[in-house]
């Protein structure tokens, strides 16, 4: 299977973020404002730089904030502790890995250099941020679907639309959109999850 991994909060944990822009509700505030900014400029047909949204979403929750500093921490944030071996198991079963993030390229690039992905895709590319069908179709593929990969329920719902296989990672105890196609897996481990494709 080609499997695409999504990358902020699905592969890498946010939380060394905190200090930089003033604790876990701050950054819980400052991500929620992002991605909802996100999802507007997308719905607007228009897109922006998403690191730069990221500087101005910090700017209006965390004024004091460091926005360079912010900058150089999402480039080095660690992964989930379930993700290597998931990774591990995965790519032992035959499976190509991607990742596919809304940051730019060299960004994205840098989030996941260690994670030994075989293509490493930006939403950048596409003009146009995850949710919209034209970032997913930035992964090339033939014969069956990707499956995408993603602890947001907006990602989940895109992919979806852009007719690839789904599994929901419920970080932080998350569930899938309701109202919505469910997804083809719901895992709370991605380590598990990957394990249990061998069976």
């Amino acid at each position: 299977m080609l499997l695409v991994f999504d990358i902020n909060e699905t592969l890498l944990d946010l939380a060394p973020l905190d200090d930089v822009l003033g604790g876990t509700e701050v950054r819980t505030r400052w991500f929620d404002l992002l991605i909802h900014t996100a999802l507007v400029v997308t719905a607007s047909d228009r897109y922006e730089d998403f690191a730069k949204l990221a500087g101005a979403c910090a700017r209006t929750v965390a004024p004091g904030a460091d926005v360079p500093q912010l900058a150089e921490a999402l480039r080095s944030l660690p992964p989930h502790p379930d993700v290597v071996p998931a990774l591990d198991e995965l790519r032992d079963q035959g499976h190509r890995l991607v990742a596919l993030g809304n940051s730019p390229q060299a960004v994205v690039e840098a989030q996941v250099a260690d994670l030994g992905f075989d293509a490493v895709y930006s939403a950048e590319a596409a003009g146009a941020l995850k949710p919209s069908p034209a970032a997913y179709a930035l992964v090339e593929h033939s014969g069956e679907p990707p499956v995408m990969i993603a602890a947001h329920d907006w990602d989940i719902a895109g992919a979806q639309a852009a007719g690839m296989r789904t599994a929901f990672v419920t970080r932080d105890g998350r569930n899938p959109l309701p109202g919505h196609p469910s997804p083809d897996w719901t895992v709370t481990d991605l380590a598990e999850w990957a394990r249990s494709l061998r069976q």
